[in-house]
């Protein structure tokens, strides 16, 4: 027995100056005197792990266990070994059973958290690493694991909250440093993310990733000059790495300089073949400037960087294939705005030849969209999806159908609001007298650049000036709270508790719209709503536009009602607004 404790601690000490060779071969010898040495067995598995033999080391761990079935330290490691094996649901258990037999076990919670997060399980995760750092406040490494799931959770406070924190710990930890700049990034709190990445390029003046990250957020900005330099500088760090490529064509792209764009974005993927981001930035350019064909491929790859763009279902995905005699199982992904442009594909799909169409949109839009009879059925998540021929997601049916502008299908209206309701808003306007001009100003505060796109209501306030112009406010659920200070205007009709402002219905804002004579409104789904519909409607566009309103339009081949008012200088609407009130003018008095 001495002897067996003395051969221990000789390969112990061997195995932790790194001699695995030495030390396995003294585990080995021990075992083969005594095959039920659990030590042995435990410290031989354990150097398995760290060799990456798995197989050897979970057959050791579980021999252990059933020698000492009340030792967690071996249910935590045949945990980690079962999780490098990939056989996640052993390794969820055997760190539980290490939990349920110490409590207070940090390692294991860690690992578990760990294990979580690899399956994408993150609010679990989350608990588990808040967890171990209660039992371990001296494990920044723990912390700052929470602090990267809660960042993917979406909970960026508390993010920025930790980073902040490890950031006085540790003020010298430049990735500690970037990961706030990020969460601030996230949280379009632009000034302070550039101040932070001007420090830490201070100690790294050509950091690349500090400079492109820089460059991005002067992008998100608007800035295109600092833009421009900034992913120049990036390029000059590291000449051979793609990042500063796409990020200078995006910044090209907002001074509509189209073919610098596009060169850099084919620069960066001549550097890495397979980059989903500039492949979807290359083919959004291509869209912008109109040539839709060019960029439909490219713009699949939105789902490779878009992670709520993703969604799977069974079944063949459809690409192209005839559909006589088929049914075909349609998804929207993304926004309300683009479930309304890309609906006209679904209608379109029908007059093809699809015996059957289903459409599974989003809860908000399924009442409207029930009243187009080209789509057999509405569906909302947690409906039972009916059997089907072919699946596909909404927005990839134009790219096999090789939509050009000049083959987008435009029979407008799509759909058609309840008579009832429409009824009910044209008895409720028919005591105003004059044009009646539906205004909306705010959309989805979340939306990136929404600052760009959504205008003032103070500022299209002196629309309402225009003799014989009566406006009507369309806003729901965003902005609301602009109203309030206008209350004592007489120029702004406010619909009733009906119009469920508050909550948002695509209905009433329909059945509202279709009793107007024009529909004034910032680039949101209420622009492709009222051009659904076929009521007139004017966009303000910014000079940041969405791919789908192209470049130097006033038209829109989408929607022929629509009209388009581009501003010229980014954040200036005044030019705009003086524009649309001349054109009142014209048309109304």
């Amino acid at each position: 027995m001495v002897e067996t404790q003395e051969q221990l601690k000789t390969a112990l000490s061997l195995h932790q100056a790194g001699d695995l060779d030495q030390a396995e071969q003294i585990y080995q010898s021990i075992l083969e005197s005594d095959a039920r040495q659990w030590e042995a067995l435990y410290y031989l598995g354990t150097l398995q792990l760290q060799r990456g033999d798995l197989d050897r080391s979970i057959e050791n761990f579980l021999k252990v266990v059933q020698l000492q079935p009340e030792m967690p330290d071996v249910h935590n490691n045949l945990g980690v070994a079962y999780h490098a094996a990939g056989k996640w649901d052993e390794a969820g258990q055997s760190f539980e059973q290490a939990i349920r037999i110490h409590p207070h076990y940090e390692r294991a919670y860690f690992n578990l958290g760990s294990l979580l997060e690899s399956r994408g399980l993150l609010e679990e995760a989350a608990k588990c690493y808040r967890k171990s750092y209660e039992l371990n406040k001296e494990n920044l490494e723990t912390y700052e694991k929470l602090a990267d799931v809660l960042k993917l959770t979406g909970e960026q406070k508390q993010a920025e909250s930790i980073y902040r924190e490890l950031l006085e710990k540790t003020p010298a930890n430049f990735n500690v440093a970037m990961k706030l700049a990020y969460v601030l990034v996230l949280q379009r709190q632009f000034s302070e993310a550039i101040q932070l990445y001007k420090t830490i390029l201070q100690s790294n003046p050509e950091h690349y990733q500090i400079l492109v990250s820089l460059s991005y957020v002067y992008e998100q900005m608007g800035d295109t000059t600092a833009a421009i330099e900034t992913a120049q500088r990036s390029i000059q760090a590291a000449p051979d790495q793609p990042e500063g490529y796409n990020n200078l064509g995006n910044a090209l792209k907002l001074k509509h300089d189209i073919d610098g764009a596009c060169e850099n974005f084919q620069k960066a993927l001549s550097l890495r073949p397979e980059f989903p981001m500039a492949e979807f930035n290359l083919a959004t350019t291509h869209m912008l400037n109109g040539d839709l064909a060019a960029g439909w491929r490219g713009y699949e790859r939105r789902t490779d960087i878009d992670p709520a763009a993703q969604q799977n279902h069974s079944g063949p995905c459809w690409q192209g294939e005839p559909l006589d005699g088929k049914t075909i199982f349609l998804w929207c992904e993304q926004g309300f705005g683009d479930t309304l442009l890309f609906i006209r594909f679904a209608i379109e799909l029908r007059k093809q030849g699809a015996a059957k169409v289903l459409l599974l949109c989003q809860t908000e839009l399924a009442e409207l969209l029930k009243t187009i009879p080209e789509i057999d059925q509405v569906l909302i998540e947690g409906d039972e999806i009916p059997q089907y021929d072919y699946q596909s997601s909404l927005l990839s049916v134009p790219h096999y159908l090789a939509t050009s502008l000049e083959t987008i299908p435009t029979e407008i209206p799509f759909f058609v609001p309840a008579l009832e309701r429409k009824e009910h808003w044209r008895n409720m306007l028919s005591g105003i007298d004059g044009k009646k001009v539906g205004l909306n100003w705010s959309g989805n505060t979340n939306f990136p650049k929404n600052e760009f796109r959504s205008v003032a209501l103070e500022t299209l306030m002196p629309l309402g000036e225009v003799e014989g112009v009566k406006l009507v406010s369309l806003q729901q659920v965003n902005g609301l709270e602009q109203i309030q200070p206008l209350k004592s205007s007489e120029n702004l009709w406010q619909p009733g508790a009906e119009y469920q402002a508050e909550m948002g219905s695509f209905m009433e804002a329909a059945a509202l719209i279709q009793n107007l004579d024009l529909v004034i409104t910032s680039d949101t789904a209420l622009a492709h709503l009222a051009g659904s519909l076929g009521v007139p409607v004017w966009i303000l566009i910014s000079p940041l536009p969405e791919w789908r309103w192209f470049l130097n339009r006033t038209d829109s081949p989408w929607y022929p009602t629509a009209r388009l008012f581009r501003q010229i200088h980014l954040g200036e609407w005044e030019p705009v607004i003086n524009e649309m009130k001349s054109e009142l003018e014209r048309q109304f008095q």
